[in-house]
């Protein structure tokens, strides 16, 4: 293979190494990218289904204490719009599993939720509507359900942290093939100076020192190459650019 080959193939390796780098890097980040976009979205949905919950369960409790007082069939309205609210929202829930074991939980709040709803529009409908019963009745019922509703957004929430904490694991893991390329490629590329240096510009500076010899001292042109390429046959032509000036010269003698 020529010189021209020979650089040729060497940038281009090196050019390959280079791209290879930076695409493994944009394709790991941009999978990282989309993952944890991924993981946090549906994280924060559940919180903001679980939050959702709790604030329609509190009016849901609120409308049983102000009807307690007042009698009035419009808080029962009230509990009504809240419970399909909630119902919505615990549905909602359920389509966005992201967690391990989130469905136990979330089969844990609709277990609760329909005994406490039940519960609630029992006490409602009897005739006894007083605020002791409903602490021993509905009450509890209501701890229990909100309980549950809590203890998905912790496991949720905690998600997050894990989440966080992949996030900063996978980075590294990101990092790592880019600086590895990077390396190897600088590696690379003082073996390609080293052979450089050793199959052209070493050659060069020996047929030059072989030249400026034989013109000033009249020593012989013997320089050895390893390589089979323009060098050699430049130091050919030379061999024979010399053969052909001491034929001269012995052809002038002669006259």
């Amino acid at each position: 293979m020529g010189i021209r080959g020979k650089m040729l193939m060497g940038f281009l390796i090196l050019v390959f190494m280079l791209f290879a780098s930076g695409a493994l890097s944009v394709f790991e980040l941009t999978k990282l990218g989309r993952t944890v976009k991924g993981l946090i979205t549906d994280n924060y949905k559940s919180i903001a289904y679980s939050k959702a919950m709790l604030e329609a369960l509190e009016v849901q409790e609120k409308s049983v204490l102000v009807y307690i007082s007042s009698s009035d069939k419009l808080n029962v309205e009230v509990f009504t719009q809240s419970h399909n609210l909630a119902q919505l929202y615990l549905d909602s829930a359920k389509m966005n599993l992201t967690v391990s074991n989130e469905k136990l939980y979330i089969d844990s709040i609709a277990k609760s939720y329909k005994v406490f709803n039940s519960s609630t529009l029992s006490f409602i409908e009897s005739d006894s509507v007083n605020l002791a019963r409903y602490l021993n009745l509905v009450h509890p019922r209501y701890i229990e359900v909100t309980h549950h509703v809590k203890q998905l957004m912790t496991i949720n929430q905690s998600a997050l942290y894990s989440t966080a904490a992949y996030l900063e694991a996978s980075a590294q893991r990101v990092v790592m093939p880019g600086l590895i390329v990077i390396l190897t490629s600088i590696i690379f590329t003082l073996v390609f100076i080293y052979l450089v240096n050793h199959f052209f510009v070493s050659p060069i500076i020996k047929l030059t020192k072989g030249i400026n010899d034989f013109v000033k001292f009249q020593k012989p042109f013997d320089v050895p190459l390893e390589t089979k390429d323009e060098l050699s046959s430049l130091k050919e032509s030379i061999v024979n650019l010399i053969s052909l000036w001491r034929s001269g010269v012995k052809k002038k003698a002669e006259f």
